[in-house]
């Protein structure tokens, strides 16, 4: 992708001056005689930073860019990072220099086929115009993963519940009990669904960060065996760089143990959503079957079971008005068997008044 800089004079004046710095770090190169990247570094990268003032990984690039260009040739490109620039908005980029960051505004002049360059992007500079060059890949089918937070799922999970099952089931005197516990069991079903992909989502990631971690461990291990031979063989500056290798690999999987950490406890939230659900549903097959059995208990009422259910009815209508308990004529076997206890207990302690004389 080709950014087209439109820089304030400001700008324009740090930019160039970057380019000039940039180019005496080239000439410094051009005198080393250093064979790999160790060696230059060793050899050349404080004298760099010490003489052009070119930020630290704009240094560190340049040893690198000095093996694809010949020596003598003219410097009018700069490699560049995701830490030497970044796009602020659609129309402005921070770009690092020798006098620090400096924002300018860009157009995007369209795209170019390939990109073969180590680095991320190149600063460039010709007779009239400056640009960025920018490394990107474009697919035409966008890969990623979608997930829904436990959070979310749990939501819209008590809402099901609440006022699905709990309202609709225990208070809708003119609809189907039976459709609407069914229509439950539906949306928890579907509910179960996206929280079984979220659990694995979670633990697919899981197996990810174990892998990499133990591909650093295997990598730091092998540096700890190559730093002792470098130092046996009385190379120093070789197990110097390999010690600073190794450093960075540490770094990595101290943040790797974080997001290890991290992701243990998501799958936990994961595991805990799952098992609310298996509750939750539970509960509603329960709710399907009180109605199922109420139903099938039901059969045509002659003019006394009409008086007995009006009756039921205006007893209900009290119970909500009063607060007081009535027995209820279409209970469940467990209801009616918790009511007779419960009329016991009240006949024994009114005979217990009476034998005491209290009535």
């Amino acid at each position: 992708m080709v950014l087209v800089l439109s820089p304030s004079p400001e700008s324009r004046e740090a930019l160039y001056e970057t380019r000039e710095a940039y180019r005496q770090a080239m000439q410094i190169l051009d005198g080393t005689t250093g064979a790999n990247l160790v060696a230059l570094h060793e050899e050349a990268y404080e004298e760099i930073r010490a003489r052009t003032g070119l930020p630290s990984r704009m240094a560190t690039l340049a040893l690198r860019d000095r093996s694809r260009r010949a020596e003598g040739s003219v410097i009018d490109d700069i490699p560049l990072d995701s830490k030497l620039f970044s796009l602020k908005g659609p129309d402005s980029v921070s770009v690092s220099t020798v006098k620090g960051r400096v924002n300018v505004a860009y157009s995007v002049d369209g795209y170019r086929g390939g990109w073969d360059d180590f680095a991320e992007a190149r600063l460039c500079f010709d007779r009239t115009s400056i640009n960025i060059l920018i490394g990107v890949q474009v697919s035409p089918k966008s890969q990623k993963e979608i997930t829904m937070s436990n959070e979310g799922i749990l939501a819209r999970l008590g809402r099901v519940i609440a006022g699905v099952i709990n309202t609709a089931v225990d208070t809708a005197e003119n609809s189907n009990p039976i459709a609407v516990a069914q229509q439950a069991l539906r949306e928890i079903d579907k509910i179960t669904e996206e929280a079984r992909g979220v659990l694995g989502v979670a633990i697919a990631s899981g197996h990810r960060l174990k892998a990499k971690a133990e591909d650093l461990d295997a990598e730091i291990s092998d540096l700890d065996d190559k730093i002792k031979t470098g130092l046996a063989k009385g190379r120093e500056d070789l197990a110097r760089a390999a010690t600073g290798v190794q450093i960075d690999l540490e770094a990595q999987r101290n943040a790797i143990d974080k997001a290890i950490a991290d992701n243990a406890g998501e799958i936990a939230e994961a595991e805990a959503t799952l098992r609310s659900i298996a509750s939750a549903r539970a509960d509603a097959m329960k709710r399907l079957e009180d109605a199922q059995r109420a139903e099938r208990a039901i059969s045509p009422a002659t003019p006394s079971q009409r008086n007995d259910q009006r009756l039921a009815a205006a007893l209900a209508a009290v119970e909500r008005v009063t607060g007081v308990p009535a027995k209820p004529v279409l209970g469940s076997p467990e209801i009616e068997e918790l009511g007779k206890m419960q009329r016991e207990d009240a006949i024994e302690a009114r005979l217990r008044v009476f034998r005491e004389g209290r009535r």
